[in-house]
């Protein structure tokens, strides 16, 4: 039976679910000056996930991409209903997995409602919405930091 629908966003309630819900319970609060920033991580393999994000790298040195809390982001790409569900929920009960950036497409932004479900469900402090002025100053600095020479 589906979870309950929050602003279009739905928490999945499958046996496993209820127990990832259980065990989120169980996590310690994360402030939202952690480390890393949520986001919505599209995997090579097509499958999104909405994670706490930290960038760091692999035993060769290569850079690599800590998830930190991931729920599955499920839903159809036409519509508004949308379900976080447990990332690998049955295979292991780590809650930090660290993939190669090979596994990773893209890197999102996500929306707030998502954002506000996935604090919700993990137990993190939702981040402020950012000003149209933040948000334009913060793509400015990106853009500086991409043509800067290494």
């Amino acid at each position: 039976m589906p979870g309950p629908v929050v602003n279009g966003v739905k928490v999945g309630r499958s046996a496993s679910a209820e127990a990832g819900q259980q065990a989120a319970e169980a996590l310690p609060f994360l402030p939202v000056l952690s480390e890393g920033t949520i986001r919505v991580v599209l995997l090579t393999s097509g499958l999104l996930v909405v994670t706490r994000l930290r960038q760091t790298t692999d035993s060769d040195g290569d850079r690599a991409y800590q998830l930190i809390r991931p729920l599955r982001l499920v839903g159809d790409l036409g519509g508004d209903e949308w379900s976080l569900q447990p990332f690998l929920a049955g295979l292991t009960p780590q809650r930090n997995i660290v993939m190669l950036k090979a596994a990773v497409a893209a890197v999102l932004e996500p929306e707030a409602r998502i954002l506000q479900v996935y604090t919700r469900s993990t137990n993190q402090e939702c981040p402020p919405s950012e000003t149209p002025v933040e948000r334009l100053k913060k793509a400015f600095q990106e853009f500086t930091d991409s043509i800067e020479p290494s």
